[in-house]
């Protein structure tokens, strides 16, 4: 049977970071300006260069060494030398004109003070992002269905093309590298029997996890059950996205409720951190299934799962595995390394 979108739904764009180095105060101020007027297909805000979607780079504050890794002069009294190795970087990179070593080569280039090129840029990035904005389209889809809607095998087309395969049994979901962000939003759910779950060749294969994850970071609406606000908050388990994806704010809050549980505004004294901050990053947590209001859930050892995907963080059984010091002060350990902020990190999707 057919589902259309649920009722309700409407269109979303999603927010995507940009982060940029080596600019002066009135150039930076210039682009945040410009961006904010952009008509496009996603939000374009300025964020920590690490966890940014996309670099700008002033290209007059550049040095290319011979190996080729290239280091940027700060253009703020806040910020620091950034070094990128060109060779492994892996989200959309622009320069802005005119660039200082002469044998860079740069593959996107623009007029920092044209708000007509820093628009045109936007639109270039946009196109290289276009697999992130899939993959927020089709996790507001599927947080949008109710519970019944989120079991099974489910097949997303539209006028006749596969789209995605979702399968909730397995945690999985399959997109085709043509799906476009208008074309889910207009999709049609088609429910699959058991045999219908095998990738389809070519889609590229993420967690649904991922696809929830990937959608509340992106959004500005507040994906927040409204208990997080007033009960005590546990720490579950690690959040099963990839770490690259968690901020340094999220590891924080990690680290301070596996030392010991806690409600949101004792999170805030502790951590000097921002409300509206922290509900977003613990939104980001709830739907990784690493956080929950529930201690009963907490450490009860590894079993079955209704579903493993962390849609339904607080009504399946925790990862297990020693339980931690309480007074021990450190991130939980991660099944990642981290790189550090001023190295590209792999995979540019930010969560």
């Amino acid at each position: 049977m057919a589902v259309q979108m649920p009722r309700g739904v409407q269109a979303e764009e999603p927010i995507l970071w940009l982060g940029v180095v080596g600019f002066a105060p009135g150039q930076r101020k210039a682009i945040e300006t410009a961006i904010g007027r952009a008509a496009g297909s996603a939000r374009w805000r300025v964020g920590p260069f690490g966890d940014a979607d996309g670099w700008w780079v002033n290209g007059a504050k550049c040095r290319l060494s011979a190996g080729g890794r290239l280091k940027v002069a700060p253009g703020l009294p806040t910020e620091h030398t950034v070094r990128l190795e060109l060779s492994e970087v892996d989200r959309p990179l622009a320069f802005a004109e005119p660039l200082a070593p002469s044998n860079l080569d740069a593959l996107c280039v623009f007029d920092a003070a044209s708000e007509a090129s820093i628009h045109e840029t936007l639109a270039r990035f946009e196109k290289w992002l276009q697999p992130v904005r899939v993959r927020f389209a089709l996790g507001a889809l599927l947080l949008a269905r109710d519970s019944e809607g989120r079991r099974g095998i489910y097949h997303v087309s539209h006028r006749g093309t596969l789209l995605a395969a979702l399968d909730f049994q397995q945690g999985v979901a399959a997109i085709s590298p043509k799906a476009h962000p208008p074309d889910l939003w207009e999709a049609s759910w088609v429910s699959r029997p058991p045999s219908a779950g095998l990738t389809p060749p070519g889609f590229k294969s993420c967690s649904i996890t991922e696809l929830a994850w990937g959608y509340v970071r992106r959004t500005d609406r507040d994906m927040l059950p409204a208990r997080y606000r007033s009960e005590t908050i546990y720490y579950r388990h690690v959040p099963r996205v990839p770490m690259r994806w968690l901020r340094d704010s999220q590891l924080m809050l990690l680290r301070e409720l596996s030392a010991e549980p806690a409600t949101l505004r004792t999170l805030a004294e502790r951590s000097a951190v921002p409300v509206p901050q922290l509900a977003h990053d613990l939104a980001c947590l709830y739907y990784a299934g690493s956080v929950t209001t529930s201690p009963e859930t907490v450490d009860i050892g590894a079993g079955p799962e209704v579903n493993s995907v962390g849609l339904w963080p607080e009504g399946v059984a925790a990862t297990g595995g020693a339980r931690r010091a309480r007074y021990d002060l450190t991130a939980p350990a991660m099944l990642e390394r981290r790189p550090r902020p001023a190295t590209p990190a792999e995979g540019g999707d930010g969560g």
